[in-house]
C-alpha cells in the first residue's frame, strides 16, 4: 500500500490508497488518518494538524462516495466542483469535524485511548490476573462473546470462572448451542461460566417492555472506549437485561454478542426535516439519523438525495426532525422534572401541533415538543420499571 501524502493533490494519494482501492481500504486509511492528525491529538501544533485533517477528509469525502468518486476517476477535481466543500476551498473544518464524528457515530473517538468508563460487559468481574500470560487488567473489563466452532459450548468454570452457566437466561446449558466460548475478555476474576451464548443457545422469552427497543431492532453501535472496533458496526437487538439495563446485541453476521448500554446505540431510523427557516428548501426532505451528540443537541443526518453541491451529511436541531411511530427515545428537558430521562416509546405523530405522545417508562403518556425528545436511550438517567 502507497504511503499516504497529505499534501499531494491526488486524493488517493493523499490517503495512502491505490486507485482500485476497496470501500473497505478506503475507511480504515481515513479512520487511521484522521485519528492521527485530529487537532485534539495534536494539541502542541493544532493550526498545522487542523489543515492536515481538513485535507485527509476532504479525500475521503470524495472517494468514499460511489458517485463522486467515479467523476473524480473521470474528470479530477473539476468533476467534483461544488462537492466536499466546494471543489477548490476544500472542506471547512467544521464540516471535516461533523463527517469525522458521523464516521465514529458521533462520539469522541479519543476516549478509546483511556480507561475511565465501562462500555460494555457486566459490572464487578475483577481482574484479568494474567489469563492466557496476559499482563493482570483491574476493573470495568469489557466481555465480547464471540462463537465458537460446533460443539465447544459454554465451558463454564474455566481457568476459575465457575458457576452460573447460561448468563441470566441469555444462555442454556453449558455445552448447549454449539457455540458460546467467551473470548476477547478484558477482565475475567470472579465472572462465571457462561454457556451456550452463541447462535442457537436459549435466550429469556421475556418481552423487552414497550419502552425499551424490542428484539429484531436494528441499531448502529458507537461509542465505545475499550472495544472501539465495533463503532459504527450495525447491530441487531436480541434483548433487553432489564437488571443490568442493557440491550444484548448482535453484530458480525451474528459471530459476535455484546452486552450494551442504550447510549451506545442508536437506531438509523428515517425521518423527516422541518422548520428550517434560513434553507426552506430542505423542509419534507427524508433523512436517515447517523448519530446523535448530546454534548451540542445536535443529530447528525444523510439525507436520502444529495443537495445541489453534493453534500448530504447535515447536522440538525431535534426541533427539526419528525421521528417515526414506534422510535424509542428518552424524554428532555421538561419543566416537569419526573419526565426528564425517562426511557419512553412513541405512540402518535401530530404534525399539525408539532408534538409527540410518547408512553413513557413510568407508565404515563404525555405530548411533547419535538425538542424534548432525541431517539437514544440514557440508562443513567432512566428509572428502574417494575411489572
Amino acid at each position: 500500500m502507497p504511503t499516504p501524502d497529505i499534501n499531494s493533490e491526488d486524493y488517493y494519494k493523499v490517503l495512502g490508497v491505490e486507485r482500485s482501492a476497496a470501500d473497505s481500504e478506503i475507511a480504515k486509511a481515513y479512520k487511521k488518518l484522521a485519528l492521527k492528525y485530529h487537532p485534539d491529538k495534536n494539541p502542541d501544533n493544532k493550526e498545522k494538524a487542523e489543515e492536515d485533517f481538513k485535507k485527509i477528509t476532504e479525500a475521503y469525502e470524495i472517494l468514499h462516495d460511489a458517485e463522486k468518486r467515479k467523476n473524480y476517476d473521470q474528470f479530477g477535481k473539476a468533476g467534483i466542483q461544488g462537492g466536499a466543500g466546494g471543489g477548490a476551498g476544500g472542506v471547512s473544518f467544521a464540516e471535516a469535524d461533523e463527517i469525522f464524528k458521523a464516521f465514529f457515530g458521533g462520539n469522541n473517538p479519543f476516549s478509546m485511548f483511556g480507561f475511565d468508563d465501562d462500555d460494555m460487559g457486566m459490572p464487578g468481574m475483577g481482574g484479568m490476573g494474567g489469563m492466557f500470560g496476559g499482563k493482570g487488567m483491574g476493573g470495568n473489563p469489557r466481555v465480547v462473546f464471540r462463537n465458537g466452532g460446533g460443539g465447544m459450548g459454554g465451558m463454564p468454570g474455566m481457568g476459575g470462572m465457575g458457576g452460573m452457566p447460561g448468563m441470566g437466561g441469555m444462555g442454556g446449558m453449558p455445552g448447549m448451542g454449539g457455540g458460546g466460548f467467551p473470548f476477547d475478555m478484558s477482565g475475567m476474576g470472579g465472572m462465571g461460566g457462561m454457556g451456550g451464548m452463541g447462535k442457537g443457545a436459549g435466550r429469556s422469552s421475556r418481552p423487552a417492555p414497550a419502552w425499551a427497543m424490542p428484539a429484531g431492532t436494528a441499531v448502529v453501535v458507537h461509542g465505545l472506549e475499550k472495544a472501539a472496533e465495533h463503532n459504527q458496526k450495525p447491530g441487531k437487538v436480541l434483548g433487553w437485561d432489564e437488571s443490568k439495563s442493557r440491550y444484548e446485541v448482535e453484530v458480525d453476521n451474528g459471530d459476535t454478542t455484546l452486552s450494551l448500554r442504550p447510549q451506545n446505540l442508536s437506531q438509523p431510523v428515517s425521518v423527516k426535516v422541518v422548520g428550517i427557516e434560513s434553507q426552506p428548501e430542505l423542509n419534507g426532505k427524508p433523512a436517515q439519523i447517523v448519530s446523535f451528540d448530546k454534548s451540542r443537541g445536535l443529530y447528525t443526518v444523510r439525507l436520502k438525495e444529495k443537495l445541489a453541491g453534493g453534500r448530504d451529511v447535515l447536522g440538525m436541531k431535534p426541533a427539526n426532525i419528525i421521528l417515526p411511530k414506534g422510535t424509542r427515545v428518552v424524554v428532555v428537558n421538561l419543566g416537569k422534572e419526573e419526565f426528564n430521562g425517562q426511557m419512553a416509546q412513541i405512540t402518535e405523530v401530530d404534525e399539525a401541533a408539532a408534538r409527540y405522545q410518547v408512553s413513557c417508562q413510568n407508565g404515563k403518556a404525555i405530548k411533547i415538543k419535538y425538542e424534548n425528545v432525541f431517539a437514544e436511550a440514557d440508562s443513567e438517567k432512566s428509572i428502574s420499571h417494575s411489572e
